[in-house]
């Protein structure tokens, strides 16, 4: 399905992407060109007579293969990962194609308003904040915008060709498909319920048999809810970075650095100032170091380790993980607690009407495909794509979660 699509179905809260899901999260800046006379060598694809170039897919693979590497790179080290996302990514693109056809087909009418619109909500999910996290101008945000058009090669029309091609896209979805899909009744609920206490025990064989993305989803929302079980502390954190292999003066000052950091959240300065202004966790900063509550196994050892021992309120000493030297303020505590069927009723419903109407999508995309005259001309040789990079994450992430 299309990013749109995707859209439609409302967020799985929690949910290890499947593949179909990564590859949706890259589909914002597809399109098509006007070189209707494209010889076959440029295509990948024509879908009733409406090519797929071979240029707009290499954008979308390389977008796609991105997220995949932050989001789950387990599923492209799997055999033949890649040459599974190429094809994932070629779908998506002709099911893109049939929808906008199928929307131009019944005339679906799009507003300039509704595209205006559109371009709002884009600029206000992505671009507001910069990577920091500060809070940017409407100027800055259309900057910010507008750079990132020209790093993908599109002009400010082809944008608005895009957007007013997933509101399309989403008109048919919620015209056609929508309808279809039924709210989950109790017992279903109950069922759904039943498979992840299973999987959330570790026991897998409540899945077996499911479709392979419908699996991935009960074991990612499975995992899910055990965290949410788990004991668990809210931390925030100020971090002083060290490079993978630093020399011994750079270890020396840099825990200088956080020792003198300690000695002024012991005089009295507010550690969330300080975050802010000192961290190097750029991404956390932002929020006075608040990296939200964690659980066993997210973490490094050494900074869990702490992080469960400290008092709330208190400050640890430095801590020296892989990433450097953090000190830890412990904001929250919550004890294990038992998973009931009453309090995690809403998400399962919400999971259960997304697999439903997945379903739907997926028939619908079927139906489509089945009247539809589509050629493919991927090529065999493409190169493969480089190896994800080794280090440590980024300088603007230095702590992760899963």
């Amino acid at each position: 399905m299309s990013s749109s699509t995707n859209a439609a179905l409302g967020a799985r809260r929690g949910f290890q992407p499947s593949t179909a899901a990564v590859v949706a999260l890259a589909a914002l800046f597809a399109g098509w060109s006007e070189a209707r006379s494209a010889v076959l060598e440029d295509t990948v694809a024509t879908v009733n007579g409406q090519p797929v170039l071979l240029s707009e897919y290499q954008k979308e693979f390389d977008a796609a293969l991105e997220n995949f590497r932050r989001i789950a790179p387990s599923l492209l080290a799997e055999k033949d990962g890649p040459q599974q996302l190429r094809r994932k990514v070629l779908d998506q693109m002709i099911d893109n194609e049939l929808m906008t056809q199928e929307g131009e087909k019944k005339k679906v009418k799009i507003h300039d308003r509704e595209v205006d619109r559109g371009i709002a909500e884009v600029k206000e999910r992505s671009f507001r904040r910069d990577e920091a996290g500060r809070l940017l101008s409407d100027e800055e945000m259309d900057a910010a915008l507008d750079a990132e058009l020209r790093k993908g090669g599109i002009s400010p029309n082809q944008f608005r060709d895009r957007i007013r091609k997933q509101i399309l896209i989403r008109k048919v979805v919620e015209e056609d498909i929508r309808p279809l899909a039924k709210p989950p009744e109790e017992a279903d609920l109950r069922a759904a319920f039943e498979k992840l206490q299973y999987v959330v025990k570790g026991d897998t064989r409540a899945v077996a048999g499911m479709p392979e993305e419908e699996g991935q989803a009960y074991l990612a929302l499975g995992s899910r809810m055990k965290d949410l079980a788990s004991e668990r502390v809210r931390v925030a954190h100020i971090l002083v970075k060290l490079d993978p292999k630093p020399a011994l003066v750079e270890k020396t000052k840099a825990l200088q650095r956080i020792q003198d950091i300690r000695k002024r959240i012991d005089m009295g300065e507010d550690f969330g100032e300080l975050a802010r202004k000192n961290s190097d966790d750029t991404e956390s900063s932002a929020r006075n170091g608040d990296l939200g509550f964690i659980v066993h196994g997210w973490l490094p050892p050494e900074f869990e380790k702490v992080a469960f021992a400290t008092q709330v309120g208190a400050v640890s000493d430095p801590v020296e993980t892989q990433f450097g030297y953090h000190l830890i303020r412990v904001l929250e505590k919550k004890a294990a607690e038992k998973i009931t069927y009453d309090k995690v009723k809403d998400d399962v419903s919400q999971f259960v009407y997304n697999l439903k109407f997945q379903a739907e999508l997926e028939k619908y995309a079927k139906a489509l495909r089945a009247k539809a005259h589509i050629e493919i001309h991927l090529p065999k040789d493409m190169p493969a794509p480089k190896p994800e990079s080794k280090e440590p994450p980024g300088d603007n992430n230095p702590i992760k979660k899963p």
